[in-house]
């Protein structure tokens, strides 16, 4: 068996067999990225220039956050919607993907349930899934299940979504 190097090596893996140690791999790879950030602040940025209509500069920001943001959906979301402005079609193909890739790793760690909560990278990660779900949250709450922290939304639509943030570097100390 190849040794697995690189990141795109780690998500080919965690696509070819989507396994619980598959994504752990791949998850524990990007907490140890260069310029990894649990807060994900190149998105306020990323946001205001794509608002704005700056497409090559949110192509260049989001390009030099990765490794840092890498399987983050609202990175490769907001790259890819800059990528196909500015004409690179394939590279926006591709991040889109990642993007639903990215999702929908977070969706196979659970059922959003209390029992069962979200596994995240980010706390950012949280609000792209309820995002993604069509709702929107209007409170949030950190609970403290034995050594886990799972942080609760409630939601605009009635739900109360949950996220185990445990392994979100500094999310203990929001706690």
């Amino acid at each position: 068996m190849t040794a697995v190097t690189t990141y795109a090596d780690l998500i080919d893996a965690w696509l070819a067999d989507p396994t619980p140690e598959s994504l752990e791999a791949l998850r524990h790879a990007v907490r140890l990225a260069p310029g990894f950030d649990p807060d994900l602040r190149v998105r306020t940025e990323a946001t205001a220039l794509l608002r704005a209509g700056r497409h090559d500069d949110t192509v260049t920001v989001l390009e030099a956050s990765m490794p840092g943001s890498l399987f983050s959906p609202a990175a490769h979301a907001m790259l890819a919607t800059a990528l196909r402005h500015v004409g690179r079609a394939d590279d926006a193909r591709r991040h889109g993907r990642l993007a639903r890739a990215a999702r929908d790793s977070i969706l196979s760690t659970g059922d959003g349930s209390l029992e069962r909560p979200w596994s995240v990278l980010r706390i950012s990660d949280e609000y792209d899934v309820v995002d993604s779900l069509g709702t929107r949250p209007v409170s949030q709450a950190v609970l403290h299940e034995g050594i886990r922290m799972i942080d609760r939304l409630d939601c605009q639509d009635g739900r109360a979504l949950h996220f185990d943030a445990t392994s979100v570097p500094r999310a203990a100390a929001r706690g």
